[in-house]
């Protein structure tokens, strides 16, 4: 249910208290990998984010004990609300994860700056199947 309940919650991030409960359930250790998922799918859904948000989506993108989709979740996350600094970091991630994950760091990609989406393109454009066909997809936007 966590799917069903994340997206109606979703729309009300804008009123007091919701956003910082549904953060407080991404860092709550009882909750499973595909609660996570939905509660930051939830979230990405907001206008904008404070570092320890994002900090907290970088912190479950680079643990490796947490599953594929969490991961690239994440990664999306951090690749549109994370400054700077946290794309670098997000590119130092690229070359460590697997195939799913960079494809999702890739996408994320598409709301940088230009020249960074650009060498994001030239970079990992051609890095597999998934990667070819986003590539595609977002030279059509």
């Amino acid at each position: 249910m966590a799917q069903i309940y994340a997206s109606y919650v979703a729309k009300f991030l804008k009123h007091d208290g919701v956003f910082d409960a549904l953060f407080a359930l991404l860092v709550d250790s009882e909750l499973t990998d595909w609660q996570k998922m939905w509660i930051l799918a939830a979230l990405s859904q907001a206008d904008k984010y404070d570092d320890a948000c994002v900090k907290t989506a970088l912190d479950i993108l680079q643990d490796a004990h947490r599953h594929e989709t969490l991961r690239a979740v994440a990664a999306i996350f951090v690749g549109r609300y994370g400054d700077h600094s946290r794309r670098i970091t997000l590119q130092g991630v690229y070359t460590m994860s697997p195939p799913y994950i960079q494809s999702a760091i890739y996408f994320s990609s598409r709301k940088w700056a230009k020249v960074e989406r650009q060498n994001a393109r030239t970079n990992w454009g051609n890095h597999g199947p998934l990667n070819k066909l986003l590539t595609i997809a977002m030279d059509k936007k």
